[in-house]
């Protein structure tokens, strides 16, 4: 599977933030890379909440695969 890769700086770790674009109200969701901080991609206002709804989803799973492991460890 390939890395993603930032252009500037060569980092491979990214972050969503938020921020207002100059004479907007509104805030965009940014994705960026999270060593440099160059712009990688804006993305639709919309998505940053629905992108934190699935955070939690992954880590309730997450939490869930820990505790089948947990129990499957006790049976051997």
């Amino acid at each position: 599977m390939a890395i993603s890769t930032c252009g500037k700086c060569g980092g491979h770790s990214f972050e969503v933030a938020l921020f207002t674009p100059i004479g907007e109200n509104r805030k965009l969701t940014l994705v960026q890379c999270s060593t440099c901080g160059v712009a990688i991609v804006a993305l639709d206002p919309f998505i940053g909440p629905q992108l934190e709804a699935l955070k939690r989803e992954v880590a309730a799973i997450d939490q869930r695969l820990a505790r089948i492991a947990g129990a499957l460890q006790e049976l051997e």
